[in-house]
C-alpha cells in the first residue's frame, strides 16, 4: 500500500493548506486592527477633552445647586413664626430675659445641620447688641467664639462685626482654616467655606453657615487629580484644590472660550447662573498625551502578542492535527488485513479507519462481557479487605452496609486529662486500645458490629440488627460506662447513641444527630451517656445587659469587679447545669466583646501575649479549667487598660482624681465642667473619647466597686454606705448596685462579708 501521507511538507499536504488557511485569517484581522486604531486614536483625543467639559459642567451644577439649596434652607426658617418670635427674643436677650428661647432656636438649627446633604459643619447665629452667638453647642459670647472656638487670622471679631454695616442678603466668603483653642488645647475644625446670610428686615443680627470645603470638593468633582479652584464675579478666590499653582486673573478667563491650552495644562472655564462665580479645572496636558501614548503602546503591544501569539498556536494546531494522523494511518498499513479492505468511500484513509474502529468495538465488547462475569468475585474480595482496617471514612462505610438491615450509631468522644501524659503515651495509641476494647465489648452482644477510628479521640461503632435487638444497646454501652469511669484520672469518655435508622442511606442523618448530642456534654468528671434529649443544643446568647456590665467593668480596670463578673456568670451556667458548648460560647463573645472594647479605645493591635487556645475549650471538664481560661485571657487586656488609664491627659486624670476623692459628694457632669470651665457636652465627648466609657457610666462603676470594699463591714447599715459612695436614696443604691452586680447589696454581703467580721 502506497504511504499515504508524506513525512515532508508539500504544497498540497494538510499541514500546509490548514496553515495557510490560518495564515490568511490572520493577516485579515490584525489589518483590521491596526486601521482601526489609527482611526480611533484621533477620537480619543476629542472624547478625553469633551469628558472634561462635562466634568466641570457637572461640578458647576454641583456646587451652584448646594449654595441655592443652602440659602433656600436657611431663609426657610422664616416662614416659622415660632422661630421670628425667639430671634426677636432674643435680639435683646437681657432686656428680655430670653435665655428660655437659646434651646428653640438650636433645636431650629440642628434639623440643618443634622442634615448630612447639606454638609454644614455648623450654624452660628450672630446677634449685635447683647454681643453674644447662638450654634450646635449652645451659646458663648462673640470674642469666645471667634477667639477660640471658630478661630482664623482671616476672620478677626473685627471682620464679622463690619458684615453688621454691609447690605447684603447672601454672600460666600473665601475658605479658610479654622482651629478652637481651649483648655490649653489647639484642634483643628477644617477648611470651612463661610456663607453669610442675613434675614430681612434685621439689621442687628445674621447667620453664619460653616460649610466644609473639602468635603464638597470631594462630592462635586469627578477626578481628585484636577487643579481645581472658584473665583468671585471680582476675580478674588473664593476655593483652591491646593495652594502651589498661578491663579489666572478674571480677565483673561473671560476673554476665552471653554476650554483652551496654556502652556501645560488644559483648562475648562464654567460660569455659575445662581452666584456668578467662575469655576476653573486645571488638567496636565501631558496626562491626556500620555493616556494617548500609552494606548499606542499598548495596541501595538497587543497586535504584536496576538500576531505571533496566532501564528504559533496555527502552526501547533496544524501539526497537533498532522502528526496523530499520519502515525495512525502508519499503524494501519502494518495490518495484513488492509491488503483486502474493500473499498467503501473516495478516501481510502476513512475506509482504514472505519474498518479498524469496527473491530476494536467488536473487541471492547467481548472484554466488557468478561469482567461483567467476575464483578461478584472482585466485590467479595473487596468488602474482605475494608473489613481488615481500622481508618476508613464514612463513604467507605456506606459502600460496606448491608442496605436492608437497621442500625444505630455509637459515637464515643474521648478527652485525655493532663495525668495521661504520666503515661508516655501519645493520644493516637491511646485512642487505638480505646477502640480496641468498645469494639470487643459490642461483638460480645452484636455480631455485625464494626468500630472504627475516625478522628484522633473520635470512634465509630455501627451496629447492625433487627429493630427489637437495637433496642437493648443501652446495656454493653452501660458496662462501657462503668469501665472508663475506672480511669477517669487519665481520660473522660462522652458517648451519644443515634435513633434507630432503617437503612444505610440514613448515614447522613444518623451522624448528624449524634455530632448535635455531643454538643450537650456537661460539665462534670466523669464518663457521660447522651441518648435522650432533644438533637439541636441551644445556642448560649450574649444579652444587651450583659454587655453593657462586660464593657463598663473592663473600662475600668479593675481586676476584682472584672473577674466578679466571670464568676457570677459561671455560676449561674452551673445553676442551669449548662452544656460545656454553651461554656465555650461564653468564651467566644467575652473574645468578641474584649475587640469591641479594645477598639473604642484605638488598643486593638497593642495586646501584649498570646491568647489562649480556643481548642482547649471542648476538652476542659471542670468549672476552675474555664475560669482560668478567662482569666488568662483578660489579664494582659486589664493590664493594657490600666496603663491607657495612667497614661491620661490632664483633663481625665483631674475628672478621675476628683471622682476618687469626692466619691460621697453629689457629683455631676455640669459640676466638674464647671471646674473645668468647659462645656458639659464637650467633657462628655472628650472623656469617653480618652477612656471609653460615659462619664455616668464610670461614677457609677467606681462607686459599686467602693460600696462592694464597704459592705464587707457588717456594722455598716445599707444606708451608711449607700451615703458614703453618694447616694443618698437607699432604693436608688440598690437598683444600681443590683444592675451592676446582678444581686443586691444585702444578698453580696451574704455571700462574700468576712466571716470574722460577721462575727
Amino acid at each position: 500500500m502506497p504511504e499515504f501521507i508524506p513525512r515532508s511538507i508539500k504544497p498540497r499536504s494538510l499541514f500546509s493548506k490548514m496553515l495557510t488557511g490560518f495564515l490568511a485569517v490572520i493577516v485579515l484581522l490584525v489589518a483590521f486592527n491596526f486601521i482601526t486604531s489609527i482611526y480611533l486614536k484621533n477620537k480619543i483625543h476629542d472624547e478625553i477633552v469633551k469628558y472634561n467639559e462635562l466634568s466641570i459642567t457637572h461640578t458647576v451644577e454641583g456646587y451652584e445647586n448646594h449654595f441655592r439649596l443652602s440659602k433656600n434652607m436657611v431663609l426657610g426658617l422664616n416662614q416659622n413664626d415660632r422661630w421670628l418670635m425667639n430671634l426677636n427674643i432674643l435680639r435683646n436677650v437681657k432686656q428680655n430675659n430670653g435665655y428660655a428661647s437659646v434651646e428653640d432656636v438650636r433645636a431650629e438649627l440642628k434639623t440643618l445641620y443634622a442634615n448630612p446633604f447639606l454638609q454644614f459643619e455648623n450654624i452660628i447665629v450672630y446677634f449685635k447688641n447683647d454681643a453674644f452667638v447662638v450654634e450646635k453647642d449652645g451659646t458663648s459670647s462673640a470674642q469666645d467664639m471667634f477667639g477660640k472656638y471658630y478661630y482664623s487670622p482671616r476672620y478677626p471679631l473685627s471682620f464679622w462685626n463690619g458684615k453688621f454695616d454691609e447690605r447684603v442678603g447672601f454672600s460666600v466668603l473665601p475658605a479658610a482654616e479654622f482651629t478652637e483653642k481651649s483648655a490649653g488645647i489647639e484642634m483643628h475644625k477644617g477648611y470651612l467655606l463661610p456663607v453669610l446670610i442675613k434675614q430681612q428686615p434685621y439689621n442687628d443680627m445674621y447667620l453664619i453657615v460653616m460649610l466644609d470645603a473639602q468635603k464638597l470638593f470631594q462630592i462635586h468633582n469627578i477626578s481628585k487629580d484636577q487643579r481645581f479652584y472658584i473665583l468671585d464675579p471680582k476675580g478674588n478666590p473664593i476655593y483652591t484644590s491646593a495652594s502651589d499653582f498661578k491663579i489666572e486673573p478674571l480677565s483673561a478667563i473671560e476673554a476665552s472660550e471653554s476650554s483652551v491650552l496654556k502652556g501645560n495644562y488644559y483648562t475648562f472655564y464654567k460660569k455659575g447662573q445662581e452666584t456668578g462665580f467662575t469655576y476653573v479645572s486645571m488638567v496636565p496636558a501631558e496626562k491626556i498625551s500620555l493616556q494617548l501614548v500609552r494606548l499606542n503602546m499598548i495596541l501595538i503591544v497587543l497586535l504584536v502578542l496576538a500576531a505571533m501569539i496566532s501564528i504559533i498556536a496555527s502552526v501547533l494546531f496544524s501539526r497537533s492535527l498532522h502528526t496523530p494522523l499520519r502515525k495512525i494511518i502508519e499503524s494501519f498499513q502494518s495490518s495484513p488485513d488492509d491488503e483486502s479492505l474493500p473499498k467503501q468511500g473516495p478516501i481510502r484513509e476513512y475506509d482504514l479507519i472505519r474498518h479498524t474502529m469496527h473491530r476494536m468495538m467488536k473487541t471492547n465488547q467481548d472484554i466488557a462481557q468478561d469482567l461483567a462475569q467476575k464483578t461478584s468475585i472482585l466485590r467479595k474480595y473487596a468488602l474482605s479487605n475494608r473489613l481488615k482496617h481500622i481508618h476508613m471514612n464514612l463513604a467507605d462505610m456506606r459502600e460496606m452496609a448491608d442496605t436492608s438491615m437497621p442500625f444505630r450509631i455509637v459515637l464515643f468522644d474521648i478527652h485525655f486529662k493532663e495525668q495521661y501524659a504520666e503515661l508516655d503515651m501519645d493520644h493516637e495509641k491511646g485512642t487505638y486500645y480505646i477502640r480496641e476494647y468498645i469494639d470487643s465489648v459490642l461483638l460480645q452482644t452484636y455480631q455485625h458490629a464494626v468500630t472504627f477510628q475516625l478522628e484522633r479521640n473520635l470512634v465509630l461503632s455501627i451496629v447492625f440488627a433487627e429493630d427489637s435487638e437495637l433496642s437493648g444497646i443501652m446495656k454493653p454501652i452501660g458496662y462501657l460506662k462503668q469501665m472508663f469511669d475506672i480511669e477517669r484520672d487519665l481520660y473522660l469518655v462522652t458517648m451519644a447513641a443515634s435513633s434507630v435508622y432503617p437503612a444505610s442511606s440514613e448515614f447522613t442523618p444518623a451522624y448528624e444527630e449524634l455530632t448535635e448530642r455531643l454538643k450537650q456534654r456537661r460539665l462534670v468528671n466523669e464518663t457521660q451517656i447522651m441518648e435522650d434529649g432533644p438533637w439541636k443544643a441551644e445556642r448560649f446568647h450574649f444579652s444587651v445587659s450583659m454587655e453593657e456590665e462586660f464593657h463598663t467593668r473592663l473600662m475600668s480596670g479593675h481586676e476584682k469587679g472584672m473577674y466578679d463578673w466571670i464568676d457570677k456568670q459561671l455560676d449561674q451556667m452551673g445553676k442551669k447545669a449548662a452544656p460545656v458548648e454553651h461554656y465555650s460560647q461564653l468564651a467566644r463573645e467575652v473574645e468578641q466583646q474584649i475587640d469591641k472594647s479594645l477598639q473604642k479605645l484605638n488598643l486593638n493591635g497593642q495586646r501584649s501575649g498570646t491568647a489562649p487556645p480556643f481548642a482547649k475549650l471542648q476538652s476542659f471538664y471542670c468549672r476552675e479549667q474555664f475560669r482560668d481560661w478567662l482569666v488568662q485571657l483578660l489579664e494582659p487586656v486589664i493590664r493594657l487598660i490600666q496603663n491607657k488609664t495612667e497614661d491620661q491627659d490632664p483633663i481625665t486624670r483631674f475628672v478621675i482624681d476628683y471622682l476618687d476623692s469626692h466619691l460621697h459628694e453629689d457629683i455631676t457632669l455640669d459640676l466638674m465642667a464647671d471646674k473645668l470651665n468647659i462645656t458639659p457636652g464637650y467633657l462628655s465627648t472628650y472623656f469617653k473619647e480618652k477612656t471609653g466609657m460615659n462619664f455616668s457610666d464610670y461614677l457609677n462603676d467606681i462607686r459599686i466597686q467602693r460600696a462592694k470594699q464597704l459592705l464587707q463591714n457588717v456594722e455598716l447599715k445599707i444606708q451608711e454606705v449607700a451615703a458614703n459612695v453618694g447616694y443618698q436614696n437607699a432604693n436608688s443604691f440598690i437598683r444600681m448596685f443590683k444592675r451592676y452586680s446582678g444581686i443586691t447589696p444585702g444578698e453580696y454581703r451574704k455571700k462574700y462579708a468576712s466571716p470574722l467580721l460577721a462575727e
